[in-house]
């Protein structure tokens, strides 16, 4: 267990180090527990983390402007399926498993909702996700397959897509020069923009699923979902803002200037 772990971190990786450490010792712990895999201790139990690894620093990699545009335009290059998955992580600020496990049977295109499933998500209850104008767009563009609903695939719909190193160095081409990122930093992004955006917090950590917690999970019954969907509108036209590149009279007269 160290001999990998310690190759994680030379990397360098320290943060992956930390969370393969961390799965390894729930893994045994649940072996154990189990009673039928003939195993008494877990090879991770004398190991400290810090000690191997290093301390755990909190991720707080934002997006600029800059590195958006790239990103969103690299992804229009991109195509199917990677190309609009990335951009709908921009627009709604969901995890990776869950745009990228999604179905065609938790959309209600109508209503204009899309609805992740307790199995799919991280806090075992069903997440509501109100879709913008602009994220409905890109969801209307993709190709539906007869073997099966998913809506990113590379087997016709019968799984969901996978390979997403490759995606993501197909997108770092397109953002030559950024300093080094991981997708959930857009997850990060889109939280911050919309702080930036005077969304507040509660309805803020709603959007990226966070929801509600202590005594106001349980007095608090209001869905939020108004609220979520007008912060999703305000961001997808911040986002518009910062994406598309000005008229070229105005660049001109910028140069001038």
């Amino acid at each position: 267990m160290v001999i990998l772990v310690e190759a994680i971190v030379r990397r360098p990786a320290p943060y992956q180090a930390h969370l393969v450490l961390g799965h390894a010792r729930t893994l045994f712990n649940w072996a154990i527990n189990r009673g039928t895999y003939g195993l008494e201790t877990s090879p991770c139990d004398r190991i400290k983390p810090a000690a191997l690894i290093g301390p755990k620093q909190p991720r707080q990699r934002v997006l600029s402007d800059a590195e958006l545009t790239a990103l969103w335009h690299g992804s229009e290059k991109l195509g199917y399926p990677f190309g609009p998955l990335y951009q709908l992580l921009v627009l709604t600020g969901a995890r990776k498993s869950e745009v990228a496990g999604a179905r065609w049977g938790e959309f209600d295109l109508t209503k204009k909702t899309w609805t992740v499933p307790p199995e799919r998500f991280k806090s075992n209850a069903s997440h509501l996700v109100p879709l913008s104008d602009a994220a409905l767009a890109i969801i209307e563009t993709l190709p539906r397959f007869t073997r099966g609903d998913h809506l990113f695939t590379s087997t016709y719909g019968e799984k969901p897509i996978t390979g997403f190193s490759r995606g993501k160095r197909c997108i770092d081409e397109q953002m030559l020069g950024a300093a080094p990122w991981v997708v959930h930093d857009i997850r990060r992004t889109v939280r911050t923009r919309l702080a930036s955006l005077r969304v507040p917090d509660l309805v803020a950590e709603m959007v990226i699923g966070h929801g509600r917690k202590g005594l106001q999970r349980v007095y608090d019954q209001h869905t939020y979902e108004a609220e979520m969907r007008e912060a999703l509108e305000q961001w997808a036209a911040r986002l518009r803002d910062i994406v598309t590149p000005p008229p070229e009279n105005v660049v001109r007269m910028r140069e001038r200037v």
